[in-house]
């Protein structure tokens, strides 16, 4: 029996992608270093997306409540060692860039997430680290590192679970060394913190969170307490 559509026709031009946040690319022209282009912080959020929970998803949330815009450069030669998936290591190479005025808020948009992984009893936060490195534009211009070379200051997020922290080892101030993500154990804060939290059975997402608050307030009220035992 027609039912008087057109049959359906395969789109052979559509491919699905997962969402991805609109990104502009950053534009140097005839800059030799980063601090040529005023108006911008440089930052790597690939541990993130690499260690934590973070998706674009959260990155689009963050975006649209904030009223914040994100950027991007891909330099030629690596930033960072270690950011590799799947032989793709374009991490290495790549810096986010805010402008200056959307940096706090995508800083406490970052700061104030906590993610929680049930199923695997695990809790995500994430903590703001700074990183000394060689210019990534002057470098990609020398082609080679001279002592004329600058350095320059960028920011970085590390990943707190209460099974392992990610972070930069930025114990060794040498700029030398290509900065890479160490595995550090965890904070008791956050083990202690999961394990009264996923005690209860059928926890859900937004339970936890719930729970979670109350945890973190009766730590506080408990540190206070001994702060002021301690001052006794």
């Amino acid at each position: 029996m027609s039912t008087g559509l057109p049959e359906k026709q395969e789109d052979k031009s559509y491919v699905f992608r997962p969402f991805q946040v609109p990104k502009h690319r950053v534009e140097f022209q005839r800059a030799g270093k980063l601090a040529d282009i005023p108006g911008y912080v440089w930052y790597t959020p690939a541990p993130l997306y690499l260690w934590g929970r973070y998706t674009e998803t959260n990155l689009s949330d963050m975006v649209q409540n904030r009223n914040v815009q994100i950027a991007w450069y891909q330099f030629d030669k690596p930033v960072f060692q270690g950011f590799q998936i799947n032989g793709d290591a374009s991490w290495n190479h790549i810096l986010w860039a805010a402008k200056t005025e959307d940096w706090k808020k995508i800083v406490d948009g970052i700061l104030e997430t906590v993610q929680f992984d049930i199923p695997n009893s695990r809790l995500y936060q994430y903590a703001m680290q700074n990183l000394k490195i060689y210019d990534p534009l002057a470098l990609d211009i020398s082609r080679v590192l001279t002592q004329n070379v600058p350095t320059t200051t960028i920011h970085a997020f590390a990943v707190l679970t209460n099974e392992r922290q990610y972070a930069f080892d930025v114990r060794n101030p040498d700029v030398r060394v290509q900065p890479s993500v160490m595995s550090f154990k965890p904070s008791d804060l956050h083990v202690n913190a999961a394990r009264k939290l996923f005690a209860r059975k059928n926890m859900t997402q937004d339970g936890a969170v719930e729970r979670y608050k109350e945890i973190l307030l009766s730590q506080q009220d408990l540190n206070y307490q001994q702060s002021v035992k301690d001052r006794k």
